[in-house]
């Protein structure tokens, strides 16, 4: 059966990062699946080449990289919406559709980053830490986008009412609008 270029490259980078073994069929009786057996029972995990560390620092880069390039996607849609939103009302509702479309790829590239480097957290050598601070990271970006967005939308405004202080300088000068009295 043909499964593609795709499908035994998609194979052999879980074999090179360790998430599945190399030759699973070999050593191993039939059904014993359990642990503690098979040819690697009790062995230490074999030691980080600098090879794997240039592997592991060249899958967290490319794995980086696609966020930016969607986060900037998403920031290049919401800078058309912001063009398109100052035009005319027409421009309006076009303006809608860019920041949706802004939004759509935002939350992508971070729901991707981050899934990616949940999964991708051992084979690219990540403490649970830098993970956390990675996901931080991205979570910040999107919220930081989402306030401007809203802000600048409109949505996010506060109606401040000034109301003059009356200190009791100020004379009244006959009855309110609705013909009552002034105060005493």
């Amino acid at each position: 059966v043909y499964y593609g270029y795709w499908y035994v490259f998609f194979l052999q980078s879980l074999i090179k990062f360790r998430l599945l073994p190399q030759r699973p069929w070999s050593g191993v009786a039939r059904g014993s699946f359990a642990p503690g057996h098979g040819p690697r029972a009790g062995a230490s995990p074999p030691p980080v080449s600098e090879l794997d560390r240039a592997d592991a620092w060249l899958l967290r880069k490319a794995r980086e990289t696609a966020f930016l390039s969607w986060f900037l996607n998403g920031l290049l849609a919401s800078g058309f919406g912001v063009i398109s939103f100052v035009q005319n009302y027409m421009g309006r509702e076009a303006a809608y559709g860019f920041f949706l479309l802004g939004g759509l790829c935002v939350v992508w590239g971070g729901a991707s980053y981050a899934v990616g480097l949940a999964l991708l957290r051992g084979p690219v050598q990540l403490s649970l830490g830098g993970a956390a601070a990675g996901m931080g990271a991205v979570l910040a970006a999107s919220l930081l986008w989402a306030c401007a967005v809203g802000l600048y939308m409109g949505q996010l405004e506060l109606d401040v009412e000034l109301v003059p202080e009356n200190d009791g300088t100020a004379a009244a000068e006959g009855p309110d609008e609705a013909g009552r009295p002034p105060p005493e």
